[in-house]
Formats: C-alpha cells, sequence, structure tokens
C-alpha cells in the first residue's frame, strides 16, 4: 500500500529545464546561466548559475559550482557553492569543500569534504571579506 520511492535526478520537480548540457557533450571553461539547468555530459572549469542545477546520474563536473539550488545524482569534483537547497541523491559522488544553506545526503550518495551551512546573507559578508590570498 505504501512504496517508499527513492529520489532521482530524474524525478525532480525544478520546474522545466531550460538548458541541458546533454550526454557526450564536453565543455571546458565557464558558464553563466540563469533558469534550471541540467547537466548530463562533462564540464570542466566553472559555472555560476543564477537558478536551479541538476546533475543526472551521466553527469560529471571538475569545476568551481555556485547555483541558488542544487540537486545532484552525478560527481562534482571541486568547490560548491549554494544559496539553498544541496541535495544529493543516491549515486552522487561529491568531493571537495562546501558551503550551503540546507544539505540533504540521501543514502546511497558519498561526500567527501567540509561542509558550512550557512544563511545567504552569512555567505555574501564572509565572501566579501576574503582576500586573494585565501
Amino acid at each position: 500500500m505504501f512504496r517508499s520511492r527513492k529520489p532521482t535526478a530524474d524525478g525532480l520537480a525544478y520546474g522545466k529545464v531550460e538548458t541541458l548540457i546533454g550526454e557526450g557533450t564536453q565543455i571546458k571553461g565557464s558558464i553563466q546561466s540563469t533558469g534550471v539547468v541540467r547537466v548530463d555530459g562533462f564540464l570542466e572549469g566553472s559555472i555560476d548559475h543564477n537558478g536551479d542545477l541538476i546533475i543526472g546520474p551521466k553527469g560529471r563536473l571538475q569545476a568551481t559550482v555556485k547555483a541558488k539550488g542544487l540537486a545532484m545524482a552525478g560527481e562534482i569534483r571541486g568547490d560548491v557553492e549554494v544559496e539553498g537547497k544541496l541535495e544529493l541523491l543516491p549515486g552522487a559522488h561529491l568531493q571537495g569543500d562546501v558551503r550551503c544553506g540546507h544539505l540533504v545526503i540521501h543514502e546511497g550518495a558519498r561526500f567527501h569534504g567540509r561542509s558550512v551551512m550557512s544563511s545567504p546573507d552569512q555567505a555574501d559578508s564572509q565572501s566579501s571579506t576574503r582576500t586573494a590570498g585565501d
């Protein structure tokens, strides 16, 4: 009668995906974007995203990531800063330091790094006081 459903990257309710980096696509460089973006390919560099970011099960990032919200089932190697919720779904692998407002790690996800949970106001004040040597 009651079934427990495991969350998946395909079942996320983030609205209409406006940008898709599809499987088999490789990007090296910096991306600045808005809206809902889904990555099923490979990205090396950085992404500065003013919206929700979805990393599908086959998505791979070697990047510094900034986003308003992030749900991932793939892999990120790099530091991550999320204003709202960071959700690691089953099968996700995150290797890097995290700063976020809310962190959810599901069974079967792996996280290697440090995490700091803070409000957006704290993140803004701390990032503005950093110097180039930090």
